[in-house]
């Protein structure tokens, strides 16, 4: 009970109620708390991840560098957010409430939802960051964009559409068994072929081809109906949307060039068998 009250207090801090309407974003005072706590959470499930692979995966696990475990502990939160959300996400999209007014309407559900998303996203935002000289700018540049573009959904705003997206996350799943697989010493196998095309597959439906339209989508709605969306934000959600798709297609390409080097057509590996 105490607990419960102490969050209370919390989302009635007037401090935190003003920030929340001075941000624009009144809609998340209800739930700042909880993001804030889901970020922690995901950086204690990172932390305790190594214990918990070690007791299932054994000396191959205990084999790896400090360097290929860290990255193990990030997937294995990425994966955790991944399931989660997309299982969570799949309701908002048949929202009666949301689908009559899918730039403007709310649904505490959905705001539920996207609690998750942002607690994760500002978490991946500290990650990014730490390792940006290894990792580089893009996953950066990617957690930020995916962070404004959801605790924007506090306006309200597209809380529609941003299940939608959530639905690239779907094959965030299957990335990050196919990275599992090379450093468990299964390169090349027939699960991992099998794993691969179903994440190219499902990469190529749920980010390209679902994505874009969806992008159309949105935009034309935000260009037909979008007259409560402030010019600024429309081109904030312009840039985040490019940069998100724009990164999408170039993994998309990256993927594509990884899988040909871990599988190499039959007549090759033949020719490698002569020689």
């Amino acid at each position: 009970m105490s607990l419960v009250t102490n969050y209370q207090r919390l989302v009635n801090l007037p401090t935190a109620q003003a920030l929340c309407i001075w941000l624009g974003l009144p809609k998340l005072a209800p739930y700042w708390p909880a993001l804030v706590a889901l970020a922690i959470l995901f950086q204690l499930l990172r932390l305790s991840s190594n214990t918990l692979s070690s007791l299932v995966f054994g000396s191959r696990f205990d084999a790896l560098t400090t360097r290929q475990k860290y990255d193990w502990g990030v997937r294995f939160v990425s994966q955790v957010h991944a399931i989660v959300v997309v299982i969570f996400a799949v309701p908002i999209l048949f929202n009666k409430e949301l689908s009559s007014d899918k730039l403007y309407g709310f649904s505490s559900y959905a705001a539920g939802v996207y609690t998750i998303v942002c607690g994760y996203f500002l978490w991946d935002i500290c990650v990014s960051i730490s390792d940006v000289k290894r990792l580089g700018l893009g996953f950066v540049l990617h957690a930020i964009a995916s962070f404004g573009v959801y605790i924007l959904s506090f306006r309200p705003s597209l809380q529609y559409y941003g299940a939608s997206f959530i639905m690239f996350e779907a094959s965030t799943i299957f990335l990050n068994i196919n990275w599992w697989l090379d450093k468990l010493g299964m390169t090349g196998s027939r699960l991992q072929l099998y794993n691969a095309s179903a994440l190219l597959s499902l990469y190529l439906i749920v980010r390209i081809l679902f994505g874009t339209f969806m992008s159309y989508s949105m935009f034309k709605d935000l260009d037909t109906k979008g007259t409560q969306t402030p010019v600024a934000l429309y081109y904030f959600y312009r840039l985040a949307n490019h940069t998100v798709l724009a990164l999408s297609y170039y993994w998309f390409y990256l993927m594509i060039v990884a899988v040909k080097k871990r599988f190499p057509p039959a007549r090759d590996a033949e020719l490698k068998k002569i020689e």
